[in-house]
């Protein structure tokens, strides 16, 4: 009988302590109140990608993209750190070698300017350095290759997101004999595309 009475009781309190919770439970929740001691100094870091890996379709955006080559299609000839090709639509297909990666706020050797302002693109991310092994400018390019009458040496290039966060491709060539950062690698033209 104690034993039944003790089970009882425990039963009992059980109950009246899931009361209890409910009762609270259905009261607001007031919001904490927060005080910030230390301004966020932090900033996000701008999607960049490798030229050629995750998107390989462009569309011409900057008029010398729309005259000169027109749309640009990007591929890897082999394994990753080989040869890219850039074949663009109206006729220019170029093979360049990789060889080097810097931060596109460094001087790109043309009148002091950074890469990133020769490319018109942001100056928090990379630019790749190509070497350019042969450039193919058939009949139907009528403003002749990247370099236009000239032959493209080599080429600066930045694939990013964009303030308006579109994915773009920027493209600077140049026709010098000696490869960019230096003092005059010979600017030819910048070129602009969008992600398609």
């Amino acid at each position: 009988m104690r034993t039944l009475l003790a089970a009882a009781m425990a039963a009992l309190s059980l109950m009246a302590s899931g009361c209890t919770r409910e009762e609270k439970g259905d009261e607001p929740q007031r919001p904490r109140g927060s005080t910030v001691v230390e301004p966020e100094t932090r900033v996000d870091t701008v999607p960049q990608e490798e030229p050629a890996v995750a998107r390989t379709q462009w569309r011409a955006a900057s008029d010398s993209a729309r005259r000169v080559s027109g749309n640009l299609r990007v591929s890897i000839e082999g394994a990753r750190g080989g040869p890219v090709i850039f074949a663009f639509a109206n006729g220019i297909t170029v093979r360049a070698q990789p060889y080097n990666m810097v931060p596109a706020d460094s001087r790109s050797g043309v009148g002091g300017q950074s890469f990133a302002a020769v490319l018109g693109g942001d100056p928090r991310v990379n630019a790749f350095l190509y070497r350019v092994l042969d450039e193919n400018v058939t009949q139907s390019a009528a403003q002749g290759g990247l370099c236009g009458e000239a032959e493209t040496r080599y080429m600066a290039v930045s694939e990013f997101v964009d303030g308006s966060g579109r994915w773009v491709f920027k493209i600077a060539a140049f026709r010098g004999a000696e490869a960019p950062p230096t003092s005059d690698p010979q600017l030819c033209q910048a070129y602009a595309y969008i992600a398609q």
